[in-house]
């Protein structure tokens, strides 16, 4: 059963989660080419989208999460607490600073 209304719910929760890891230890979506195993002990079948966060500098070891264990972490660790939910969307709103009109316009 999903935890969340819709997938934008998901992905807005998804990056104030990630806001509270530095960007070189961010949470990062693949799909897998090979069936993968997850952290908690299920299988990611071949195709499915899956979170991979590295665990050194190097890139070399890493920890994977399917889908439906992502969205129970994020759930459990920002969403379940209002006080984590809210200092999550102010270290979101800190590192994505809104551009002004002028500066989006010059990106085109």
């Amino acid at each position: 059963m999903p935890i969340y209304q819709s997938e934008k719910d998901f992905l807005r929760a998804f990056n104030r989660y990630n806001s509270i890891s530095s960007d070189k230890y961010s949470w990062h979506t693949s799909v897998s080419e090979n069936d993968q195993d997850c952290a908690f002990g299920y299988t990611i079948p071949a195709g499915e989208l899956y979170f991979k966060k590295y665990l050194d500098t190097d890139g070399e070891q890493a920890i994977r999460v399917s889908r439906d264990c992502m969205e129970r972490m994020v759930y459990l660790t920002v969403d379940s607490d209002i006080d984590a939910r809210e200092t999550s969307e102010q270290l979101y709103i800190m590192r994505h600073p809104k551009k002004t009109k002028l500066e989006q316009k010059s990106l085109r």
